[in-house]
């Protein structure tokens, strides 16, 4: 399973490769002449590896009939929610299974990695925190998504007025964008249970919301490499 980030590692690489080339290709030094021809080579394997990475994806979420390829289950419906990618569907689709394994929302939670426990010593409860149980993966693509759906490069959505509400009543930002990921598990475990894609005016009238119907499909932004190191490091840390 090809989790999130592993194509953009991989185009950060090619890049990289290609900005060292030309530097590389001026020195007319005899000894270097099989490094030189081995970057080229690594590179072309690289951008061939990047395309197959994309094809293959595809295959797992939508199937392939010539090639006897099934379409996964909750394709449609995961790929409704905003920000979603094809990577991140696999992910959730790899960690979930089967939904019915799972009879609450706050189960899913807990295997996704973004439930809250309380922290405890002796008769003393301290305060809530991430569990470190759950799939570290989805935890990590819950983080991205949220960090990207709470952007202010990204349209007015529902998650992040929900973010906001909570920022202005007073709770921490790191700690509301943990509360965040929690209400994206429980959206997804809603619509999965009820077999429903995303439905963002539906969720938006829940809270109050009034969308503009122009702009609810969001964007990627274009330095998501950006967001993808943030997300790393919130989800090794305490943040709920």
């Amino acid at each position: 399973m090809v989790t999130i980030g592993a194509r953009t590692t991989a185009t950060k690489a090619s890049m990289t490769l290609a900005e060292l080339l030309p530097n590389t290709l001026a020195l007319n030094i005899p000894h270097l002449a099989e490094r030189q021809t081995w970057l080229i080579e690594e590179a072309l394997r690289i951008d061939e590896a990047i395309k197959s990475m994309d094809k293959q994806i595809a295959y797992l979420i939508y199937g392939n009939k010539e090639k006897g390829y099934k379409p996964l289950p909750y394709t449609k419906i995961l790929m409704s929610f905003p920000i979603m990618s094809e990577s991140m569907a696999c992910t959730f689709i790899g960690a979930i299974g089967d939904i019915e394994r799972f009879s609450t929302y706050l189960e899913l939670k807990k295997h996704l990695g973004v439930a809250a426990e309380i922290k405890i010593s002796g008769t003393s409860v301290f305060k809530s925190r991430q569990t470190y149980e759950g799939v570290r993966d989805t935890r990590r693509v819950l983080f991205l998504m949220t960090l990207l759906l709470i952007s202010p490069k990204i349209s007015e959505n529902s998650f992040r007025v929900y973010y906001k509400r909570l920022v202005d009543r007073g709770m921490a930002k790191r700690k509301a964008i943990g509360h965040v990921c929690g209400k994206i598990a429980q959206v997804l475990y809603s619509c999965l249970k009820n077999n429903a894609p995303y439905d963002p005016f539906k969720h938006a009238s829940k809270m109050g919301v009034i969308l503009d119907g122009d702009k609810v499909r969001l964007k990627i932004p274009a330095n998501l490499e950006d967001y993808e190191c943030q997300a790393d490091e919130l989800a090794d840390d305490d943040v709920l």
